[in-house]
């Protein structure tokens, strides 16, 4: 007497190939916004101190990174930009980022705040408020 078919034991496989194309997927994603993310910072600037420092920025926030190096010249990013084009970017950015919009600005401490003040006017005549400084932050030595 032949035993029926669904008494026999069935072979099982586990197809893996969808689970490792996503996890590539996901690595190269991770890879790429990281990088993304250390594009803002690659800059060198040699920022001022300051005492006291208060972590911004909410995560909804659109944010708008400006670097000024010590040769005074003006970096959106890593984008070297002018002050005409400056001025359309922060319409842009604000257009699209509405009330939260957020500028921060990296500039050298040797940097005369004249060359700071007209990029503070440009955002406030786009409308942005919300702007900060990147600072280090001072350790004071306390001697004893």
């Amino acid at each position: 007497m032949k035993t029926p078919d669904y008494l026999k034991p069935k072979s099982f496989s586990l197809n893996l190939t969808p689970m490792i194309d996503v996890v590539f997927l996901l690595i190269i994603f991770f890879i790429v916004s990281s990088n993304l993310i250390q594009q803002d910072i690659s800059v060198p600037v040699d920022l001022p101190e300051a005492e006291t420092a208060k972590v911004t920025g909410e995560p909804e926030t659109r944010k708008m990174t400006i670097n000024i190096p010590q040769s005074g010249t003006i970096l959106v990013g890593t984008q070297l930009v002018d002050r005409n084009q400056l001025r359309e970017l922060l319409i842009q950015q604000r257009q699209m980022g509405g009330e939260k919009m957020e500028l921060r600005i990296r500039t050298n401490k040797s940097v005369p705040f004249g060359e700071i003040a007209p990029i503070l006017v440009f955002a406030a005549d786009c409308g942005i408020w919300n702007v900060s400084f990147a600072v280090t932050e001072k350790h004071s030595s306390v001697r004893q």
